[in-house]
């Protein structure tokens, strides 16, 4: 049942990537509420598969790389849904949706083995409570980084037509470029605070020989950290703001790989 349900997901999904690719290539944005039902089911499919995986581990699933890229497709899903119609960014599921359907079919692709799951949660013992609240909130921070590049790339996006004096039809249908500058710094803020939580309580976990490195995350929280301090301190221009993000985002979905094959 858990491959059937991270299936269907990617097939909700994967209508939100085509509409989106319909929209870009119109310039045109006109049912906004049908992608915001599509992510909406896809995410019921998500939360599915993560129940189901959840039982399997008798944990938070986020052991191997199919659970990861999941929980952090997930967790973007949720971001989207909470702020999305707070701050007038209805549009970003269609920016969102080609990310998520992405990590889903990838997802999809990889093998996971069930027997192999259940061997191996044997072998763990009983849940570890601090490990969970590391991995947890870990992913969710990544989840907040992935929804801080993509309202900084619709930034650009509208920035790059205003410098250029070419508004076209999917200008009018973005959200204003202040409330796209906010959203950007604020979900990087939120994510940096997130993984701070992930770290430190990484640091109340039991001392076993298999856990893995915290140095990639180390990475990703000093490049968010500055970005986010920087921007306080300095005021950095939302274009450039927007860049870092877009820049920083590639250090997440590194270290993902790289703790996935240390797992």
């Amino acid at each position: 049942m858990d491959r059937l349900y991270i299936g269907i997901a990617t097939l909700f999904f994967a209508g939100g990537f085509f509409y989106a690719v319909a929209c870009l290539r119109s310039g045109t944005h006109r049912h906004s509420s049908w992608n915001y039902a599509s992510m909406a089911a896809g995410l019921v499919f998500q939360t599915l598969f993560l129940y189901e995986r959840g039982a399997v581990h008798g944990s938070c699933p986020v052991y191997g790389l199919v659970e990861k890229l999941v929980f952090v497709g997930w967790s973007m899903v949720i971001i989207y849904l909470l702020v999305g119609r707070t701050y007038r960014l209805s549009l970003m599921g269609v920016f969102t949706s080609p990310l998520v359907f992405a990590s889903c079919l990838l997802a999809l692709l990889l093998p996971f083995d069930r027997e192999a799951a259940l061997a191996l949660a044997e072998l763990r013992g009983p849940a570890d409570r601090w490990g969970e609240m590391h991995k947890g909130l870990s992913l969710l921070a990544y989840g907040a980084f992935g929804m801080s590049a993509v309202a900084g790339l619709m930034f650009l996006i509208q920035e790059r037509q205003v410098r250029a004096g070419t508004l076209r039809t999917l200008f009018y249908n973005l959200p204003p470029m202040q409330h796209l500058a906010v959203a950007t710094f604020r979900l990087a803020l939120v994510g940096t605070l997130l993984l701070s939580g992930g770290i430190l309580s990484a640091y109340g976990m039991p001392s076993t020989g298999g856990a893995h490195p915290l140095w990639p995350m180390y990475l990703v929280w000093a490049a968010y950290a500055a970005l986010c301090l920087y921007s306080i301190a300095r005021g950095v221009h939302p274009r450039s703001l927007a860049r870092g993000v877009l820049c920083a985002f590639a250090l997440p979905l590194m270290s993902l790989w790289m703790i996935a094959a240390t797992s």
